[in-house]
């Protein structure tokens, strides 16, 4: 196996990571935010996004990042397109993470709980949930499709 196989291999199992991870967030974490109390929700939410940091965020933005440089190293017998559709993917989550869920964070961490921005919270996050989902799916053809040429090789 080279590199760029090697690569792509890491580049799929972190995306399914952090895949993973987004599907938690949309149906266990961000929901329970509706279950805590005014008075509790601050430090609660404060403490699960500070934990969430080292175990979701971090790998889940080394992982977009490593996907646009897949666009450039990736096994020959992987399709430039399929990159390309991954690389958008992660441009939508980073995006939408900046811009769009970032804010309402903040937002909770400052003013405490608004049941309406939490609501928003979990509507928003679906394109997040979605990209993970499509890219996932994209990074499983690209691997099944660069291993199977390395095999016949």
């Amino acid at each position: 196996m080279d590199a760029a196989h090697f690569f792509l291999l890491l580049v799929t199992v972190f995306y399914f990571y952090s895949a993973c991870g987004c599907w938690l967030l949309q149906v266990m974490a961000y929901p329970t935010y509706l279950l805590v109390g005014k008075d509790e929700f601050v430090p609660f939410h404060v403490k699960s996004g500070q934990r969430l940091i080292p175990v979701f965020v971090i790998p889940a933005v080394l992982t977009c990042l490593a996907s646009f440089v897949l666009v450039f190293v990736r096994p020959e017998s992987v399709p430039v397109w399929a990159a390309l559709i991954v690389a958008a993917c992660s441009a939508v989550i980073l995006g939408t993470t900046i811009a769009i869920e970032v804010p309402k964070h903040n937002k909770l961490d400052k003013d405490g709980k608004d049941d309406a921005l939490i609501q928003q919270l979990i509507r928003d996050n679906l394109p997040r949930v979605i990209c993970w989902t499509i890219g996932s799916a994209v990074l499983l053809y690209m691997t099944v499709q660069a291993f199977s040429t390395l095999a016949v090789l």
